[in-house]
């Protein structure tokens, strides 16, 4: 087959056009950390790049709920621990307005004292996180617990249902089936799910062992100022609501300290599959620098070559 000239020039363009190309392709990779620009270079790598991308944003939404779980159980512990020091310094000062040497001056007194208790232990009732309620249930948005009044006599109400009757402790309302059942979950896992919320008709209970009712029955006796025997039913009332504060602080814990554990997981997860699609995607920069400068030989030898190949003109020798 006879070779011309045009085809010796046809072929050193292709060949120089591609070393040029080799060289983009470097230069590509240098400036942006990339190996790959389309996906047609390796189907199989940009697949599994994917896939560790799709599970990298799944663990990170993953952490941020999990973060956003711990925050909320850490405000739930510290209103928890703030009923339990009110309780504590209620039953303190029950005890002592017990006492046979208290006259009835004095435990109108206490009663002043009980009274700012109790509307602290309202305020702890109603505490919130980011704006959002921890004891209202699916009610984020308004106080759960409110004292009003109906029918000439005071309820606490839960939700805008009757809890307790703070009027008349023998006569206590009936508290539908369903309330405090509901509760807020968070996914942290494929699946996994946590409960992070606590019914505050849980924590506070209803009827006559409520707390609330409990301390204002307290306050009630004492500001009577001479029936103990209301006062000594209201420390032993004290004293199974305080176990019972301590049971969900020791609950509210251990979800706390299993969240820290989910966390420490999610991010050996998260280093992995980021391993992996760097392990795809990233270039090898002292790989990629010493490719770039053979690539450049080899184009200026291409070069080099090619002005050999082309023939001279009328005007080279003219010259």
């Amino acid at each position: 087959m006879r070779v011309t000239n045009s085809m010796m020039i046809s072929q050193l363009m292709n060949n120089i056009n591609r070393n040029l190309k080799r060289m983009e392709n470097h230069q590509y990779q240098l400036a942006t950390g990339k190996k790959l620009q389309r996906p047609s270079q390796d189907p199989v790598g940009i697949t599994r790049s994917l896939q560790a991308r799709t599970e990298l944003s799944k663990l990170q939404q993953y952490k941020r709920n999990a973060d956003d779980a711990q925050a909320w159980l850490t405000q739930t512990e510290t209103a928890l621990t703030e009923m339990n020091s009110l309780v504590v310094r209620a039953y303190e000062l029950a005890v002592d307005g017990a006492s046979g040497g208290k006259t009835p001056e004095d435990r109108q007194a206490i009663a002043r004292e009980v009274e700012q208790l109790m509307n602290q232990l309202l305020e702890a009732s109603n505490s919130s996180y980011a704006g959002r309620q921890i004891f209202g249930g699916y009610n984020t948005t308004e106080k759960p617990f409110q004292v009003r009044m109906d029918e000439g006599q005071s309820f606490l109400w839960y939700n805008g249902i009757k809890i307790a009757n703070l009027t008349d402790p023998t006569s206590q309302p009936a508290v539908p089936d369903g309330v405090g059942s509901e509760r807020i979950e968070y996914e942290i896992g494929s699946g996994l799910f946590m409960d992070i919320s606590m019914s505050g008709e849980d924590v506070l209970g209803v009827g006559n062992d409520n707390v609330y009712a409990v301390f204002h029955e307290l306050y009630e006796a004492l500001m009577d100022g001479t029936d103990s025997d209301r006062i000594d039913e209201s420390i032993g009332k004290l004293q199974f609501q305080q176990q019972e504060i301590l049971s969900h602080l020791a609950e509210v814990g251990g979800k706390t300290n299993r969240l820290t554990l989910i966390k420490t997981r999610l991010e050996m997860d998260e280093m992995n599959y980021t391993e992996i699609k760097s392990h795809v995607e990233d270039v090898d920069h002292e790989q990629v620098i010493m490719e770039f400068l053979m690539a450049e030989m080899v184009y200026r030898s291409s070069l080099s070559v090619g002005a050999r190949i082309i023939q001279p003109t009328l005007l080279d020798f003219l010259r």
